[in-house]
């Protein structure tokens, strides 16, 4: 008698994780891993073990007790994930040294991959799919929290004109990614941060016009 075979049923390559439903196995419960998939198998909501590609695997070989345990698949896409865009702005920088205030942002893109799978798998689990979105909104607050206390006080009491910032952009491109490569938050939701770009640091037109008045007058 044929067995449960349980495999990805979602084409649709935004999804990075899918479950499958939960299920009671039986000596014939089947996963069939495709090309570019690792499957991660639950048994009681613990994780058992994981399988690389296969055309079908039964549970029962991999323990005879597994058979008629509540089981649920996860099905993690390995195919690297694409670059996001970050960004943020309006944050006051007061520049004492040289009597520059002024309003700043920045924004550029990051790049992030699992490290963790079971942590990661274990923060979703009750949803039906994780997908690249899904991990945008769980990380770009990381980006931004840092990103905004590094570039607030990155230009502050220094002798870096508000008309000179944009030369420094690798460097406070390294400073983040350094802060942000130890951030424990990524690492809490078993993600690693790849790299990070720093595209633009953009001054608010109006204060920038301020400075040049009080420069000129």
């Amino acid at each position: 008698m044929k067995g449960i075979v349980l495999e990805p049923m979602i084409a649709d390559e935004n999804v990075v994780i899918q479950f499958t439903d939960v299920i009671v196995t039986d000596k014939n419960t089947t996963v069939k891993v495709p090309n570019g998939f690792i499957a991660v198998v639950f048994i009681d909501e613990r994780v058992a073990f994981k399988l690389d590609v296969s055309v079908g695997k039964k549970l029962a070989d991999y323990g005879k007790e597994y058979i008629g345990k509540q089981c649920k698949v996860a099905f993690v896409r390995t195919k690297p994930l694409p670059q996001m865009m970050w960004g943020f702005g309006n944050i006051q920088v007061n520049n004492s040294r040289l009597k520059e205030a002024y309003r700043v942002g920045a924004n550029g893109k990051y790049g992030i991959e699992i490290s963790e799978m079971a942590k990661l798998i274990h923060g979703f689990y009750t949803e039906s799919n994780i997908t690249i979105d899904t991990l945008r909104e769980k990380t770009i607050s990381i980006i931004k929290t840092v990103g905004v206390s590094i570039l607030g006080s990155y230009f502050a009491d220094t002798d870096i004109s508000v008309f000179e910032i944009s030369a420094h952009t690798n460097e406070l491109r390294n400073t983040m990614l350094n802060a942000l490569s130890q951030e424990r938050a990524f690492a809490e939701i078993g993600i690693r941060l790849k790299d990070l770009t720093v595209d633009g640091i953009h001054v608010n037109e109006e204060d920038l016009q301020l400075i040049r008045n009080r420069i000129n007058g």
